[in-house]
């Protein structure tokens, strides 16, 4: 336990102080561990970073990440940004109500909340300052709303947290359904009673025919979810060969249907994402050196034998697990915290009796709060770029939001029903 305790004291202050990248610290973390043990052999730790990419679930994030990118910034993201603002434009809260409602209609096809926060945000962060919601607001609801793009299904988070406990990634994403629901409509509430007290600018209601006319147009990428999740529940393919149709076929509807792609930004596209791609799977690579660390050291063991005296059950122990995992949210990204705690955390729930898709959908809800607080939160970060305003006067205006997800997490961690009805458990 020693050498463990010197390996998490260095990655503290390889990540915090050095300022080298997360998926560097985690390896260093790994291989001092090996250095100063002398238990595991270096050829053990290469074969443990290949071993993490060959994985056939790990497959569907490039294509998740593609299908995201290439909604993104193409025009089928624009027409659901429209159907969003004849829906909720014209209620209190106005363009907040619309970003919430986009980033429900994305979450349902990137799966990313980076991709989300940086493209709804670069839309509607300036025409919400224009209209007078001002800069810290409206990044606010940017950087909260983007994060339910992770809850709904598809979410890449599910998919990695699915890869490290080898639970159903189908059941998953059925499990996240409606807690998604839940947190989108509770910001809307929200931003609906901030709108009325502040007197935010609304839409003027359109007509029914505009409301048609937007929904028709929008009808090809609002399939895109459908198909996606569709085939999955069905039986038709799994999630990695939903992910490459769901790619495909948003690709296919921006050449032939909205005509907002060329071969030449396609190219950019698919390099943008491969470089992402490249950039999550290095970061899994590492991660899975230290969560075999982590396992050799049996930490999870201990752990568990340490707490069992303490906790009652498996509704409080979901709670200090939720509790470690906001902390931890705060200074470190959702990708690695959940890589490296889950190996952890996940054995000293199961000995609770906690089902391990509530306990997933817990822990994803958890850490995407920490996208958006300070001082790592990433969507925080990028949307107050994006308004060009500062950190601080964002995160006075985010309170609100963040009291509205952290109240669904604790109605999943009292009422299992909400995740475990969906996934048929």
């Amino acid at each position: 336990m020693d050498a463990v305790i010197i390996c998490g004291l260095s990655f503290i202050v390889f990540a915090m102080l050095l300022r080298i990248p997360v998926a560097f610290a985690v390896g260093m973390c790994a291989l001092l561990y090996g250095f100063v043990s002398g238990s595991i052999p270096m050829q053990a730790m290469v074969h443990r970073m290949s071993l993490a990419t060959e994985s056939w679930p790990i497959m569907a994030v490039p294509f998740f990440v593609l299908m995201g990118n290439a909604l993104n910034q193409g025009r089928s993201g624009k027409a659901l940004m429209d159907l969003a603002n004849s829906l909720v434009g014209s209620i209190w809260g106005g363009l907040a109500s619309v970003s919430i409602v986009v980033s429900m209609f994305f979450g349902g096809c990137s799966g990313s909340a980076v991709a989300d926060a940086s493209s709804v945000g670069s839309v509607l962060i300036p025409e919400m300052t224009r209209r007078g919601y001002g800069k810290g607001y409206s990044a606010a609801v940017n950087a909260a709303s983007s994060t339910i793009g992770i809850i709904i299904p598809p979410s890449i988070p599910m998919i990695l947290y699915g890869w490290v406990t080898e639970v159903s990634i189908r059941d998953l994403f059925l499990a996240g359904l409606i807690p998604g629901i839940l947190v989108g409509v509770g910001q809307i509430a929200v931003a609906a009673t901030i709108g009325y007290r502040r007197k935010y600018y609304i839409a003027q209601r359109p007509s029914w025919q505009e409301i048609a006319r937007q929904f028709a147009r929008s009808i090809p990428a609002l399939i895109t979810p459908v198909l996606v999740m569709g085939g999955i529940l069905g039986g038709v393919y799994t999630t990695t060969e939903a992910a490459v149709f769901g790619a495909l076929y948003v690709i296919a509807i921006e050449f032939f249907y909205y005509k907002g792609l060329t071969l030449a930004q396609l190219y950019r596209i698919i390099v943008a994402s491969a470089k992402m791609t490249g950039v999550v799977l290095f970061l899994i690579a590492t991660s899975f050196m230290l969560t075999y660390v982590i396992m050799i050291s049996r930490v999870p063991v201990v752990l568990s034998g340490q707490l069992q005296a303490i906790l009652p059950n498996g509704t409080v122990t979901l709670l200090a697990i939720a509790g470690i995992l906001l902390l931890t949210g705060c200074f470190l990204d959702l990708a690695p915290s959940l890589l490296i705690f889950t190996p952890i955390l996940h054995p000293l729930a199961l000995k609770f009796g906690v089902d391990p898709v509530q306990l997933g959908v817990v822990v994803v809800m958890v850490l995407a709060i920490g996208l958006f607080t300070p001082p790592v939160g990433q969507t925080l970060y990028i949307s107050a770029l994006i308004a060009k305003t500062p950190i601080e006067e964002v995160s006075r205006d985010i309170i609100w939001y963040l009291v509205t997800i952290a109240l669904v997490v604790l109605a999943v961690i009292f009422f299992p029903h909400l995740t475990m009805w969906p996934a048929g458990l």
